[in-house]
This record gives structure tokens, C-alpha cells and sequence, in this order.
């Protein structure tokens, strides 16, 4: 049963317009982020109106919803396709033994559908507006870990922003059906995201997504890290996404920024619906704790990682088709082809 612990919000606005923010509410905003991601992994992002509004993002939720209310004959159009196992529909049903697997491409042409006639260009918009949002995260990140543009003798504010230059981002509308009082309801399994952040819009529906929060008292157990916690629920909220870092922020925080563990467990009586956007690194990225994160590791005393997960370079695109490869059961992640 998830607790009523709620998540934490930060104000982004400060980094929207740095030129004309306050300098002490940009310090305070990373101080914040850096409290929430230490503390939580997730939380709820405000104060973008200047970037999406309210409206623009309900006609985003509206336009998905209609979407997946057009008939299967239509949807099943944009279905994947072998070869592809990135851009299209598909129902998430059993594909038959003897059907190849149709899950092999990441980089290529998006396929959009016919109707409704605004999907794409309200989508299109509303994709451009998260990645402002995922840049200015980056921006208040590096204020976060002590970052200061090119002042840094290690040049670690320059590293960071090269691993974001063309980021490798990818978007997905989801559909929940309603499911019936007796069902499980796990839409999606526990598990962690495995690049940079993931900043979801989602619908009303209560209880769908929740998070794992670390706590010794906890009566679960994260199975990668054998940490103790509680599910809490991360119910969207008004003017807000819920945000969270995914493995490569781990990666480059020098393990300051855990990768949270969450899961959907849809079980309402209406169609839920959610359109996350994942702001990635650059696709051929090779990721490295920064300088300045390991060294306020140190400086604490310790390593923000145990002796048994030291960090090592990761190259993005490696990283990503082999856990790919491994979700779809692929025997060789290079049959991947981006």
C-alpha cells in the first residue's frame, strides 16, 4: 500500500531566463533541486508557464486521448513494423513465436497518424517546449553540483553541456484501457529510466504512479541496490510534471543523484492516459562522473557509490541498445539499428 508522503516542487522558472532572473533565486532553486533529488530521485516541476501553459498541455492530453479512441483498423496502420521498434502504435500484446521480433530501430522518420488532424502538430509543439525545459534542468543541475559555466578549472560545465548538444530524445503517448475491479493492474513493472530526465504529463488519474522512496523503516526492498523504502503515489497535480532523473544523471553525479525505482499500477475504471518525454544524452555520449561531483564526494568523505559500484564511462548508445536488447530479449544489442 503506497504511503500519502508527497514529492517535493521546484520552481524552474529562475533558469528559463537566466539573463533577467535573480542570481540568489537561481542559488536557491539548485540548492532545492539538489535537496529533492538526494532525498526523493522525482519531484514536481513548476513555474513554466513562460514555456507551456496549463492549456497547451491539456490539448495534449486531449489529442492523445482522442487518438487512441479512433478504431484499431486505423491505429493498427502506424503499428510497428520489423525493424523499428521505436515509431508507431502497437497494443503490447504477445507477438506470435514464429513473428521476428519487431523491435530494431531507434533513429529514422516519426509515423503519424491521419487523425486527429491536430496530433501532430500539437505534439510536435509540445516536444520542442520539453526540451527548453530538459536544458534549463541541465542548467540548474550544474548550479546544483557546484558548476559555475567556464570557471571551472576541470571544465566540467563544458563537459556536461556537450552530452546534451543534440540530445538523443524520445516521447511516447500511452494508453491505459480501464481495467476491471478483479484486475492486478501492474501497467508497468518496477524500474528505473535509463538516460538523463524524464519530464511526464499525465491525466487526473489517481494512484497510477508511484515512487520508491528510500526509508530504512521501509517495508520494500530496492532489488538492485537492497535499499529499504516505501511506494508513495506521484498523482499529477495542476501546473505541474512530475520529473525525474534517469541512470546516466547517476552516472555523471558521481551517484549524488540516484536513478529512482517506479511503476505504474493502473487499476481505474477509466482510460488513463500519459505522455512522458525523455530529455537524453547526446546518442554517441560517453558519460563520466564529473570532476567537481567526485570531488564533493571525496571532500564528504566517502563515495556517493559503494566500493562494489564504482562508476565507470558509459557510452550512451551502448548502454541503450543493450538494455533494449535485454527488455525485448535480443541475444545481440548491435542487430540494433540506429
Amino acid at each position: 500500500m503506497p504511503h500519502e508522503l508527497q514529492l517535493p516542487k521546484l520552481d524552474i522558472s529562475p533558469f528559463l531566463d537566466s539573463a533577467r532572473s535573480d542570481p540568489a533565486q537561481r542559488r536557491q532553486a539548485a540548492a532545492d533541486l539538489d535537496h529533492h533529488l538526494t532525498a526523493y530521485g522525482f519531484l514536481y516541476l513548476t513555474g513554466f508557464d513562460a514555456v507551456v501553459s496549463q492549456q497547451d498541455l491539456d490539448a495534449v492530453l486531449d489529442v492523445s486521448r482522442a487518438f487512441f479512441a479512433r478504431p484499431d483498423a486505423e491505429k493498427v496502420k502506424l503499428k510497428i513494423q520489423r525493424g523499428d521498434g521505436a515509431r508507431g502504435w502497437d497494443c503490447y500484446k504477445p507477438f506470435p513465436s514464429e513473428e521476428e521480433d519487431p523491435t530494431k530501430l531507434l533513429h529514422g522518420p516519426n509515423r503519424w497518424p491521419s487523425q486527429p488532424a491536430n496530433f501532430r502538430p500539437l505534439l510536435e509543439a509540445h516536444f520542442e517546449k520539453m526540451q527548453l525545459l530538459g536544458h534549463a534542468l541541465m542548467e540548474a543541475t550544474a548550479m546544483a553540483l557546484g558548476l559555475h559555466g567556464g570557471e571551472n578549472e576541470d571544465d566540467d560545465y563544458a563537459r556536461l553541456k556537450s552530452w546534451v548538444s543534440d540530445p538523443f530524445w524520445v516521447a511516447r503517448c500511452i494508453g491505459y484501457p480501464p481495467l476491471p475491479p478483479d484486475a492486478k493492474g501492474v501497467s508497468c513493472g518496477a524500474h528505473k529510466d535509463y538516460g538523463n530526465w524524464t519530464l511526464l504529463l499525465a491525466d487526473p488519474t489517481p494512484g497510477a504512479l508511484q515512487v520508491f522512496l528510500r526509508d530504512p523503516q521501509g517495508s520494500e526492498t530496492d532489488p538492485d541496490s537492497g535499499e529499504r523504502g516505501t511506494w508513495i503515489n506521484a498523482d499529477p497535480k495542476p501546473g505541474c510534471l512530475v520529473v525525474n532523473v534517469g541512470e546516466m544523471v547517476e552516472v555523471y553525479s558521481a551517484g549524488r543523484y540516484k536513478a529512482t525505482l517506479h511503476r505504474v499500477i493502473h487499476k481505474s475504471p477509466t482510460y488513463r492516459v500519459s505522455v512522458p518525454f525523455f530529455f537524453e544524452p547526446n546518442f554517441d555520449a560517453t558519460i563520466t562522473p564529473l570532476v567537481a561531483a567526485s570531488r564533493r564526494a571525496a571532500k564528504g568523505g566517502q563515495s556517493e557509490m559503494p566500493a562494489k559500484k564504482q562508476i565507470k564511462p558509459v557510452h550512451y548508445g551502448e548502454f541503450l541498445a543493450a538494455k533494449v536488447a535485454k527488455n525485448f530479449s535480443l541475444e545481440d544489442p548491435s542487430t540494433l539499428l540506429f
